[in-house]
């Protein structure tokens, strides 16, 4: 016997699952919109430095690392609060291990955003 889920998920695409989840998550959560705004500074500043394509796909890559994180770390978090609605020191331990992921990926994503960017700033001011 098959469950209601799997006979209409076979019905669908599974894009539609993931755009709700992409609604899920911006609705819900305000550090994912952070990150969509910060993402959508980067563009802008990437097209106002005119950055090469090397730096965009690096761009790129860091936005879609943060933003994948996030989402991760959004889906666990979920998970924990559906199946342990009581706090538990290891449910807080997970989720404090996922957004340590997210933590280090930002981090990393601004490290290469300085690396790109900062030369580029300071030949506008200097010059």
């Amino acid at each position: 016997m098959r469950s209601d889920y799997q006979e209409s998920k076979k019905k669908r695409v599974g894009l539609r699952y993931a755009v709700n989840g992409l609604k899920y998550a911006y609705i819900n959560e305000i550090n994912i919109r952070i990150h969509f705004i910060i993402a959508s500074l980067v563009i802008i500043f990437g097209f106002i430095f005119s950055v090469s394509i090397m730096e965009w796909v690096m761009l790129l890559i860091m936005i879609g690392f943060v933003v994948t994180a996030e989402l991760l770390n959004t889906a666990v978090e979920a998970m924990l609060d559906y199946l342990a609605p009581d706090w538990h020191p290891m449910a807080g331990a997970i989720k404090d291990l996922t957004a340590s992921a997210v933590l280090v990926a930002s981090i990393i994503a601004a490290t290469v955003g300085l690396i790109i960017f900062l030369p580029k700033v300071l030949i506008l001011i200097f010059n």
